[in-house]
This record gives C-alpha cells, structure tokens and sequence, in this order.
C-alpha cells in the first residue's frame, strides 16, 4: 500500500481571507486532513516546499512547529508499515493526535522565542527573554502551568506591583512588558492565543515613560577623571584608561572596544562594525596627549597573549561560543563599572559613573558644543534619531539663555 503525508493550503477561504493550513495524510489513494493552528495569506505560503516564506511573522518558529507536526505523523506511518501489511486512515486516525501542538502554554512559547534567538545568534535579545522569564517565575512560581488567557490586565498590574518592590524602575518594568507583548503578539499569529485574551489593549506599555535621570559628566567633572592620580592603585589605570578611550573614540561602546586589535589601527584612524546594530564605523582617534599616554599604556600592558588592545578578551574571540564571549564581555565590563563607581567616589562625583556614561558624556557634550544631532546619529551608528536622542540630556535654562541671546 502507498502512503504520503504533506502540509498543504486548503482552498477553502476564511471570513478574514486566509486560508487553513492542514496536515494531508493519503493512504491508497484516499486522504484526510487534518487542522493545524494556522491559517495564512496564499502569497506567504510557499506550496512546493509546504513551509511559510520568509516574510511570514516568525516564519522559522512556525515552520518548526509545522516540521514537528509533519514528523509525529511520519512515525506513525512508518510503525504502520513496519507492523501492518495493510494499514488503512482508520488506523492512523486513532494513533495521531495533532491536538498536542496547541498544547503550548505561555512559559513554554517564551522558552521557545529564547531558543530562536540563540540559534539565530542574537545573544543580548536571548538573555533580555530569559530574564523576562525568571521575573515572572519570581512572581509566580506557578505560571509554569499558565495559559496565554491567564495573562491577563489584572496579572500585569500585579506583575508590575511586584517589580516596584524589587527596586525596578519605569524603564526596568517597561522593557519586561514589551517582551511579554512581543511574546503574546507571537502566539496569537500562531494561532496559540486568542485575540479576544489580549491584555495590552487596557496595560498601556507607553505610561512607563522613564524619568531622565542625569547620566552625562559635566567637562568639569570629566577633568576630574582626567586628572585622577592612581599611583597608589595601579589595577584602576587600565580601568579609567579604557573609559577614556571610549569617550574620546566617539562613546565607543564596552562590548566594541572588547574586539579592537592593534592591527585595526592605521595611522590614526580604525573602524569597526558595532556588535548591536552591524553599522560599520571609521574613527579617527583625536590628536591628543590623553590618547596617545593610553596607547602607550596598552602596548605595554599585557596580560594575555592575544592581538587586543584592550586585554578584555582572554583568548582569541573565535575560541568563545557566542554566549561565552557574552559572559566574558559582561563580568569584565561589571568589575570595571565597579572600579569606576570607586574612582567617581574618590574625585566626588556624585554622577554614576559606568562604561555607559561614556557614550553619555560624548553626545551631550558634543551637542553643546554645535554638534548636528544626526551627525553624532551617525556617529554612534544609530538606526533611529530618537534612539540617539536619549543619549543626550536636556539643556539647562542659562544654556538656552545664552544661545538665543546670541541670535539678535
């Protein structure tokens, strides 16, 4: 006897114009359909391969789901023909069971979008997930057991209780709500959740606005850094020198300044490609006694056998897992901001010192200089003004003063 399986789009139109997407089981010329949770535009099904294409919302997780789906059946059909000479749809209607696959509860679909981000490399979203997941479990031990329904408003109105008490800010809680949106949105394109469940059309993500807290240094506050005598505590120069550099190198961020090697350098000029955005940067390293004392330190300073400026990186990169470089990145960039925090302390600045404000410090004091904002956009390899926007902070009311004053 014959037998095939595949994953067709029935012609069958919906009342919101897609079409189901069914599990097709033929045996001796005879077939069954079986439903799946989707249903999708023709011009986003591609029928010969019997998967979404690639402009499908999360096309690999839902092409996953549909592979799992087409396996459990082929088992099926290979036991059958391995213990029945003649096996009919009867029999493997009554072994076959699609129904498991809408069985996905709301950890469960999270735990799956962390794994899609690390196959696909995209280590900082992955983390960002999984701590997204670990709030929640704090929270609610048992939402292991939850259905998408169970998230619901009055659920996120608790969830946020509970962050404010742990110390999360606006900004903090704002960035948990919008992976628990992303999320929910995901499964209801999969057809896992239920539109009519939706909890974000009363919790507003966007009253979360974060108050702008101060995270520039003021020039006068920089020169204090600049003029810290550390010869009683020599394990804090590579520490200082290091956010230095990133300030004068254009906000250079942490996790790009990792990777720099010596041979990137030539004459005074390097360019890198920005880890978080891929926008590829030339700098020009500015002509001054400050950079030049840090250049030197560093190629004396050398802790590893390895061709990075900067010594972050223990071993060649290409050595790490993704997610080991991650780790190194972040304990490294950890122990600094530390060091920092205590450098800060030593000059009195009262202003939180971290390898962030750096790039801080960069953009606000550039735009008071005259600097075009779409030009420091540039600069930092930003995608979006608005994200280059809140790098810098609001202007004082004697600045604002003094520029229009200038005007007449």
């Amino acid at each position: 006897m014959k037998a095939s399986l595949k994953i067709v789009l029935k012609k069958t139109q919906l009342s919101d114009g897609t079409y189901p997407i069914n599990l097709r089981i033929t045996i001796d010329r005879k077939s069954k359909f079986y439903k799946t949770p989707y249903s999708v535009a023709p011009k986003l099904w591609n029928e010969k391969l019997g998967e979404f294409t690639l402009k499908f919302p999360n096309f690999l997780q839902s092409n996953r789901i549909l592979n799992t789906l087409k396996q459990e059946a082929s088992k099926i059909l290979d036991l059958m023909m391995e213990q029945e000479k003649n096996f009919t749809l009867e029999m493997f209607d009554s072994l076959f069971r699609p129904e498991k696959v809408e069985e996905l509860k709301f950890i469960d679909f999270f735990q799956k979008r962390i794994d899609l981000f690390k196959e696909s490399g995209q280590i900082s979203s992955s983390y960002s997930y999984y701590n997204t997941v670990c709030a929640l479990k704090r929270f609610k031990p048992t939402i292991v057991q939850y259905e998408f329904a169970q998230i619901d408003y009055a659920f996120l109105v608790a969830f946020e209780s509970d962050l404010r008490s742990r110390g999360c800010t606006n900004g903090g809680i704002s960035l948990y709500m919008r992976n628990i949106r992303a999320v929910y949105n995901s499964a209801i394109k999969s057809k896992i959740a239920s539109q009519d469940n939706y909890p974000f059309r009363d919790y507003v993500i966007s009253k979360l606005k974060s108050t702008k807290i101060k995270k520039a240094l003021t020039k006068e506050e920089l020169q204090m850094l600049l003029d810290y005598d550390f010869s009683e505590n020599l394990e804090r120069a590579k520490v200082l020198y290091t956010y230095l550099f990133s300030f004068f190198c254009r906000g250079m961020n942490f996790t790009d300044i990792a990777e720099l090697k010596w041979d990137d350098i030539n004459s005074n000029r390097f360019s890198y490609i920005r880890n978080k955005t891929g926008v590829a940067i030339n700098v020009k390293i500015p002509d001054n006694k400050d950079l030049d004392t840090i250049l030197n330190y560093f190629r004396i300073y050398r802790p590893f056998d390895t061709d990075y400026i900067f010594s972050i990186p223990d071993q060649d990169i290409s050595l790490y897992t993704k997610e080991e470089l991650r780790a190194r990145k972040s304990s490294v960039r950890d122990y600094y901001n530390k060091q920092l925090e205590l450098i800060a302390k030593d000059c009195g600045i009262k202003t939180r010192v971290t390898f962030y404000t750096a790039r801080h410090t960069f953009a606000t004091l550039s735009l008071k200089k005259g600097v075009n904002l779409y030009m420091l956009k540039q600069a930092f390899g930003h995608q979006s003004i608005k994200t280059t926007e809140a790098y810098v902070e609001d202007f004082s009311k004697d600045e604002l003063d003094e520029v229009f004053e200038r005007l007449f």
